[in-house]
């Protein structure tokens, strides 16, 4: 039972173990349904969560939204105008719930039309050209399906069953 979200045994807290009754052992039908049982309950409640929390995410990103949009230019002109009574020196104005302020960013480059930069990039930097190879996984299956033949570098891994509970 290996799978990149299962938790290996001993890294689990004390409070868990506490909720396994004293000397409990998957002997029959009824123990295994118990465990299921709790497995399923807690990849529902996982479920549950994780689609609370991109709701509660969608609704900050919105309020935040709004009250930028709504109050932002009246914030940064009240910002500025603090700042330039202090004498310009701080940039920013610290409040108890977060602070407002002014951060400046360097110049960068923006590329508005790639292949117009890749065609100039090719005559005057053309160290900036990344040329990438990858293998189709799709059609090398179909090719060891049709011949056989295995690729140099690359390995069979035999058929297998995985244990799953759901």
């Amino acid at each position: 039972m290996s799978s990149p979200d299962i938790i290996p045994f001993d890294m689990f807290p004390a409070d868990l173990e506490a909720q396994v009754p004293e000397k409990f052992r998957v002997t029959d039908e009824s123990s295994a349904n118990w465990v299921v049982r709790r497995i399923a309950e807690a990849k529902a409640y996982a479920e549950k969560v994780s689609a609370w929390a991109e709701a509660e995410t969608r609704r900050a990103q919105r309020e935040q939204a709004f009250f930028l949009g709504r109050f932002g230019p009246e914030l940064e002109a009240w910002a500025h105008k603090k700042i330039k009574a202090r004498g310009g020196r701080q940039k920013s104005n610290h409040l108890p719930a977060g602070r407002v302020g002014y951060r400046t960013k360097p110049a960068k480059l923006v590329i508005n039309n790639e292949p117009t930069v890749i065609t100039w990039a090719k005559a005057n930097c053309p160290e900036a050209i990344n040329v990438t190879e990858r293998c189709s996984k799709s059609k090398l299956n179909k090719h060891f399906e049709a011949t056989g033949e295995l690729p140099d570098g690359a390995s069979l891994e035999p058929q297998r069953d995985d244990f799953y509970v759901r």
